[in-house]
């Protein structure tokens, strides 16, 4: 008698008790302090500098659309840029298809704010932007010189974008773009 009201009691206290699952947890983001290099190549007829921590990998051919990528192992990351020769004609075409690029990777409820960039020393000109919300690419920009280059670059992640969660990569990555677009200058 004393087992069975022991053991009622034991079911009693269990099934008192709810179970919640923890809820899935992120890797907690610490990228180490960034140092910049210099970074040039004769495949592109600019330099900037870039992180240490960036993995660069490029492609292309002189004189035509070249890729360059900015890869982030530590951060899951990846900075798409691209260049681009032009001229006067076709730099309107351009620079409209750049703006609708951006346009359309910003989700239903979410802004884009933009922050002009003029380098005249140097005839650099562009803008930065930043997505607000759950974008795939939180962050864009181009530089031109208006007459005859183009470059462009454009932030992912790989994994699923949770701005909350994300924040202090996306900072840090935007402080290296920050700094690319500061020390960007074209060749003569």
């Amino acid at each position: 008698m004393r087992g069975i009201a022991y053991l009622i009691g034991l079911l009693w206290c269990v099934s008192c008790v709810e179970y919640t699952p923890k809820p899935r947890g992120y890797v907690r983001i610490e990228p180490s302090e960034a140092r910049y290099v210099d970074f040039s190549d004769t495949l592109l007829p600019c330099r900037f500098h870039v992180s240490q921590e960036a993995v660069v990998k490029l492609s292309g051919e002189r004189g035509e659309a070249i890729s360059l990528n900015l890869s982030y192992p530590e951060l899951g990351a990846c900075l798409y840029c691209g260049y681009l020769p032009i001229d006067r004609s076709t730099f309107g075409q351009i620079e409209t298809e750049s703006r609708a690029f951006v346009a359309r990777q910003i989700p239903e409820r979410g802004e884009i704010s933009e922050k002009a960039y003029s380098n005249p020393d140097e005839r650099v000109y562009g803008s930065l932007f930043a997505l607000d919300g759950e974008s795939a690419t939180p962050v864009q920009f181009w530089l031109t010189d208006s007459v005859s280059h183009f470059f462009r670059g454009a932030l992912y992640f790989d994994c699923k974008p949770n701005a909350d969660s994300l924040a202090p990569a996306i900072q840090y990555v935007r402080k290296d773009i920050i700094e690319l677009i500061q020390t960007f200058s074209w060749r003569n």
